[in-house]
Order: C-alpha cells, then structure tokens, then sequence
C-alpha cells in the first residue's frame, strides 16, 4: 500500500454465518453430551492443548474455532469432518480454455 492510501476494510463475517456456526457446534455438543469443561479436558488430552472452559465458551460465543480446531474436537470423539455436495454442484470451469 502507498504511503497516504486508506487500507481496504476488513473483511467481517455476517452474523448469521456465526449463528448458524454457534448452532452447529453447540448441536454436535449437546447431541454427545459434551460440557465445556469437558471438550477442555479432552483437548488437553488428546492433543496437549492448553484450552479451558472459559476458552471453549468464548470461542462458542465468538464464533471463532479454526476448522483444525473444529477437526481435532470431532476426531476426539470419533467422527470425521466430510464435504458434501449442498442440492446442486458447483458448476465446473473448463481452466485449460
């Protein structure tokens, strides 16, 4: 950027993207039978991650898991993360044109 240039905005997430983030992992939460304090507990566990309940709660609240984070709390407790496609695929580009 040029001296004298305004910077561009930062990018801010919608909050219906966060609250439909907040749902989904609070689901996944409630459908285990997971506590805060217990998704810590595990973390700690199975991968020496230095989170709490006050950590967990506030990244819930933030909407703000990384996915490897996301990807290491559900290999916890024995799922996998999988991409599907969402009613219609995504139109194919032909990138050799």
């Amino acid at each position: 950027m040029l001296k004298g240039q305004t910077p561009p905005p930062k990018y801010e997430t919608p909050e219906e993207v966060k609250e439909k983030a907040r749902t989904f992992v609070k689901g996944f939460m409630r459908d285990n039978d997971i506590t805060a304090g217990k998704l810590a507990e595990k973390l700690k566990e199975a991968y020496g991650r230095s989170a709490s309940r006050s950590n967990i709660l506030n990244k819930l609240a933030r909407s703000s898991f990384s996915l490897i984070e996301f990807m290491q709390i559900v290999e916890a407790y024995g799922y996998k993360i999988e991409v599907v496609p969402d009613k219609k695929p995504i139109e194919k580009k032909n990138l050799n044109q």
